[in-house]
């Protein structure tokens, strides 16, 4: 049937409805401009097909992010970041948010890590003890991102522009958010616009509106690495915290070199291997892998499996949250003093100091670590000019200024390790290990 369009006040309009969807369209100057757009709109829906559920003209933003979370979120290893972020949305346009729970054993397998449902929202996040002080500033910083994400959330998806988007950036750099942030929005809203075009057959907006912005430059490249004597404070103030998982937990990521997400979401009891001292991870940020263990990080081990209430083999090593570390971490640099200290600078502190440790061996280095590539594990060896200088001029690494964790070989300084660990990992009693149990917090 012919779309006849028509006069409404000054301009013109339009409505048509085909293959189930129906789309009203305004604001054209005159008569031939809204018949050209309504021959636009027909020969794209024709050629696309039937689209998947409403259509870009009845569908909000909120509601196509809901949408999007049920179908995508199960397959997406970094499915609980990319839900806090839908779940703005969610809250600001009054829609059950989304919940990401982690699969375990048989349930998870074929790419899917994710269980993924929509669960009742008061419209308000629940926030962990000890945040609500630092989530209210927060709130009072971030009025006016949140103020354009509740009009973006109620927006049906065919009338977002380009403007709109880059309005977001904008604000949200306003409002003090990192440049890491703001690419993490508009990576999202891309990522929608683009499975709606590809997957929902879509036709509208005819160009992805979180594209062509002007955005802020990400320079997250970090150097940070913790001095023994640094190091020695912050434990310190560590083990004062009463969480008793704190203080090892930390401990643990030192000398691992793993990030923190893995002993903490990927790693349980039965995934360490006491004999050949290793963990493994089933399906860590790089997928699985093997994670060599020092004498000291079996010694951690040891006292973390003596705190469990049972022997379930499928118990989480770290039984505490990710908020609960960096709370507990932030608190404790700002006791011992400790200044631009951040949790994931251990792994930068644990590759410099097994890059000294081991001579720069490479190839090891990339196995303690677990990057895939060169390049990326370079961006973790932070080891310093005065530091080369040092070894030009043969001038010795001091105890105290050494990255934390590395210790001078000096004999009779070192004891043997545990008789625990020994145990464990089969020394020979000739062999020292290079660190004292008792200088990683939370060993013992």
């Amino acid at each position: 049937m012919a779309v006849k369009p028509y006069q409404e006040g000054s301009v013109w309009s339009f409505r048509l409805r085909l293959k189930g969807q129906s789309i009203y369209r305004t604001g054209f100057a005159n008569e031939s401009a809204a018949r050209r757009e309504v021959e636009r709109l027909r020969q794209k829906i024709l050629e696309a097909g039937k689209p998947k559920h409403n259509g870009p003209w009845r569908t909000t933003l909120a509601q196509s992010l809901q949408m999007y979370a049920l179908e995508r979120l199960p397959f997406l290893k970094g499915a609980r970041q990319e839900s806090n972020r839908i779940n703005r949305y969610l809250r600001a346009a009054g829609l059950e948010i989304v919940q990401a729970v982690k699969l375990q054993g048989e349930a998870a397998g074929k790419g899917r890590y994710f269980e993924v449902n929509l669960v009742a929202g008061d419209g308000t996040r629940k926030i962990p003890n000890g945040l609500h002080d630092y989530r209210r500033r927060q709130t009072e910083q971030t009025e006016r991102t949140e103020r354009l994400i509740q009009l973006l959330a109620h927006t049906p998806v065919a009338k977002i522009h380009n403007y709109q988007i880059q309005d977001l950036v904008d604000v949200m750099q306003l409002d003090g958010y990192e440049a890491a942030s703001v690419g993490l929005e508009r990576a999202l809203i891309r990522r929608l616009f683009n499975y709606a075009r590809k997957t929902w057959l879509w036709v509208e907006p005819a160009i992805n509106p979180a594209t062509h912005l002007t955005m802020p430059t990400i320079d997250n490249a970090r150097d940070r690495v913790l001095t023994n004597a640094e190091w020695a404070k912050v434990s310190t103030q560590l083990e004062k915290s009463l969480n008793p998982y704190v203080a090892p937990a930390i401990a643990l990521l030192l000398e691992t070199a793993m990030r923190v997400s893995e002993p903490l979401f990927h790693a349980n009891w039965a995934d360490v291997d006491w004999q050949r001292c290793l963990v493994r991870l089933q399906d860590g940020k790089a997928g699985a892998r093997d994670v060599p263990l020092t004498p000291v990080a079996m010694d951690i081990l040891l006292k973390l499996s003596a705190m469990r209430q049972d022997d379930l083999a499928e118990q989480r090593i770290l039984p505490i949250t990710y908020e609960t570390i960096k709370a507990a971490w932030t608190r404790a640099c700002a006791s011992a003093g400790i200044k631009d200290a951040r949790i994931h600078d251990l792994r930068h502190t644990a590759a410099t100091r097994f890059t000294l440790e081991l001579n720069g061996n490479m190839p090891v280095l990339k196995v303690i670590t677990g990057h895939k590539t060169y390049s990326q594990l370079s961006r973790y060896i932070n080891v310093q000019p005065e530091d080369v200088s040092r070894l030009l001029h043969g001038r010795p690494l001091t105890e105290d200024a050494a990255p934390a964790g590395l210790h001078m070989k000096r004999a009779g300084l070192l004891p043997p390790a545990s008789e625990a660990t020994r145990n464990a990992c089969d020394l020979p009693d000739n062999v020292v290990p290079l660190r004292r149990s008792k200088d990683a917090v939370g060993a013992r």
